[in-house]
C-alpha cells in the first residue's frame, strides 16, 4: 500500500511539474541568460530613511537585497518614505487604550544613475499590539509589531524590485 502511494505521489509531482514547465513559469529569483534579480539587487543603493523605524526598514532591505554586503557603488538608488499612523482599537474602562493599531505605509522610487525615475510604489502592512501594565511589556510588544510590519514591507519591495528587473533587465 505505501508503494501505491509512494508512486502516486512521483507522478503528481511529475504532472505538476510539466504542467508549469508548459505554462511558461520561471522563478522570479532564478538564474536567467540577462542575470538574475540577485545581480540587478547588488546594484541598488539605499537611501537613508528617516527616523528609527527607517533605519530599521533600511536594515532589512540591505538583508533582503544585498545579504552578501554591497559591492561597489549603487547603480540604481532606491528613495523611501515611511509613514507610521496609530490607532487606538480598544479602550479600558478608564478611558486608556488596551490594544493599539500599528500601520506602517512605505512609498518608494527606483531611480537611474541620471536622476530618472525608473520605478515608483508602495507597501504596506498593519498589526496590533496590547497595551499593558507594564511599560517594557508593552514597549517589547510595539517593538515587535512594528519588527513585523518592517519585514513584510521590505520583502513586497523586494518583489516589486525583482518583478521590475526581470521585466527590464539591467545593461
Amino acid at each position: 500500500m505505501r508503494r501505491i502511494w509512494q508512486r502516486r505521489a512521483i507522478f503528481c509531482t511529475a504532472a505538476l511539474a510539466m504542467t508549469l514547465a508548459a505554462c511558461g513559469f520561471e522563478p522570479l529569483y532564478g538564474e536567467r541568460a540577462n542575470g538574475s534579480a540577485a545581480e540587478a539587487f547588488e546594484m541598488v543603493r539605499i537611501s537613508v530613511i528617516a527616523d528609527r523605524s527607517g533605519q530599521i526598514l533600511r536594515n532589512y532591505l540591505l538583508d533582503d537585497l544585498q545579504p552578501r554586503g554591497a559591492r561597489g557603488p549603487g547603480r540604481y538608488s532606491l528613495d523611501i518614505r515611511l509613514q507610521e499612523p496609530r490607532q487606538e482599537l480598544a479602550v479600558r474602562r478608564d478611558d486608556s487604550a488596551a490594544r493599539i493599531g500599528y500601520s506602517a505605509a512605505a512609498t518608494f522610487v527606483l531611480n537611474a544613475p541620471d536622476g530618472r525615475r525608473l520605478l515608483g510604489g508602495s507597501s504596506s502592512a498593519s498589526t496590533t499590539f496590547e497595551i499593558s501594565d507594564s511599560e517594557f511589556a508593552t514597549l517589547s510588544s510595539y517593538s515587535s509589531a512594528r519588527s513585523r510590519s518592517l519585514q513584510d514591507i521590505s520583502a513586497d519591495i523586494r518583489n516589486q524590485l525583482a518583478i521590475y528587473f526581470l521585466q527590464n533587465p539591467p545593461r
